[in-house]
């Protein structure tokens, strides 16, 4: 009678055994998945920072070249338009009409 109880105790660990080794592995499996998204995610929200800084960096290039251009403007401006003699002061306020 113990032997066959200690045989019906070794086959019930037997049958159990491997799967809580499947149990164990699909966990493990799990986990890592989980892990591999996790760092894909960041990945991506790192290329997200990435190009709003590139961005951002390529919209201050374009405003430092249109204010670049205002000034070019300007400059062409008060060189091509030549100032303008002094008028001299009209004679009288009160002339006769």
């Amino acid at each position: 009678m113990k032997s066959q109880v200690i045989i019906c105790a070794a086959i019930a660990a037997a049958m159990l055994l491997p799967g809580s080794f499947a149990a164990v592995a699909s966990a493990q499996d799990r986990d890592r998945d989980r892990d591999q998204l996790k760092t894909q995610q960041q990945l991506k929200d790192q290329d997200k920072l990435q190009t709003k800084d590139q961005l951002k960096d390529k919209e201050q290039l374009k405003e430092q070249e249109r204010t670049r251009e205002r000034e070019r403007v300007r400059e062409h401006m008060q060189i091509e338009r030549p100032e303008r003699p002094e008028r001299p002061e009209r004679g009288g306020a009160a002339r006769g009409r």
